[in-house]
């Protein structure tokens, strides 16, 4: 990844921080997005924004561009909201502000993103975080609002993909399953939090994000050069069952 120029959103906790960490060990230039401080020390620059604000995003692709000297050419979509709410209780607002962070975000920062890279004529790469709630229902974990956002995102990583594998830009969506980040709300429960992992995960254990930071790095390498409009589970084997 030396010489990759990388604008991770949602990069200073959980996949994204440890993407952005990923990136960093293979050589990447890196800059974090995000409308959260780090709590802590943060390993590259950072840039506030809300992914959600048009004016935030170019305000926010425009200064990384800045920091990197250039457009960045590698983007991973990593900010996002998870929210729990039975389905006849949610909200509109609720069901609004989910979408706004998870999908309109990436839709901002992808197209802000891609429009700098034809503009200069570079290919690049954008890797988007979907949820295997994108791909399979559950009853016990009621979030419409969150698993209609991540069906969205795979469905635009795919249109993505299409439209702009003619500039040179490659487009994926890992799908990460129940992985140990501050989102995680499975283990409120430990007892419960065990069953499932026995019962609906293969692998019987939860992930890490550097798990899944790995994986993300790999599809903005060149080892992933004919890979596009892929959608990859993180997830232990829980949807192969």
């Amino acid at each position: 990844m030396t010489g990759c120029r990388a604008l991770v959103t949602g990069g200073t906790s959980g996949i994204g921080l440890a993407t952005v960490r990923r990136l960093l060990a293979e050589g990447a230039d890196v800059v974090a997005v995000d409308r959260r401080a780090p709590e802590g020390e943060l390993p590259c620059p950072y840039q506030a924004a809300d992914v959600t604000s048009a004016a935030d995003v170019a305000e926010a692709v425009r200064a990384v561009a800045a920091l990197l000297g250039g457009p960045a050419d590698v983007l991973v979509n990593a900010a996002g909201i998870y929210r729990i709410r039975p389905l006849l209780e949610l909200s509109a607002d609720e069901w609004d502000e989910t979408l706004a962070v998870n999908l309109r975000g990436a839709f901002l920062t992808g197209q802000a993103v891609a429009r700098d890279l034809v503009l200069a004529g570079r290919p690049g790469v954008i890797v988007n975080i979907g949820s295997t709630a994108a791909l399979v229902a559950d009853a016990s974990e009621p979030s419409a609002h969150y698993n209609a956002s991540k069906a969205g995102v795979v469905a635009l990583t795919r249109q993505m993909a299409a439209e702009w594998a003619p500039y040179g830009i490659r487009a994926n969506v890992v799908c990460p399953g129940v992985i140990d980040t501050p989102m995680l709300r499975l283990m409120d429960d430990p007892a419960a939090g065990q069953a499932y992992l026995e019962t609906g995960v293969p692998l019987r254990r939860l992930g890490s994000a550097a798990e899944v930071a790995a994986a993300i790095v790999f599809l903005t390498s060149a080892d992933a050069s004919y890979l596009t409009g892929a959608v990859i589970p993180v997830d232990g084997g829980s949807t192969a069952i």
